[in-house]
């Protein structure tokens, strides 16, 4: 389950252009101790913070991610995908 949060916060700190560093400093504690939580096993209270910071709810955090996700043109219009789900489903539409 690490892993999954570890790999979520990652993604979402790109997303947004945060560094780790800077996710520590919102959240008020030392990189390292955010490297740890991430590593290991994060405290309720920590995974709080960085949903908080990050702003995204906990359950988000602990999802895992689908294998899939991007555009597509189909004819002359371009779709965004996130999930197989939606992939399937806009190839079915169309």
């Amino acid at each position: 389950m690490s892993k999954i949060l570890a790999d979520n916060v990652r993604r979402l700190c790109k997303e947004q252009g945060k560094q780790m560093k800077d996710l520590a400093a919102d959240m008020r504690i030392d990189p390292a101790s955010l490297t740890r939580a991430l590593n290991g096993n994060a405290r309720l209270d920590t995974v709080q913070k960085i949903a908080t910071a990050l702003g995204v709810s906990m359950k988000s955090l602990f999802e895992p991610l689908d294998d899939v996700e991007g555009f597509i043109r189909i004819r002359d219009k371009v779709y965004q995908f996130n999930s197989r789900e939606e992939l399937h489903k806009l190839l079915n539409e169309n």
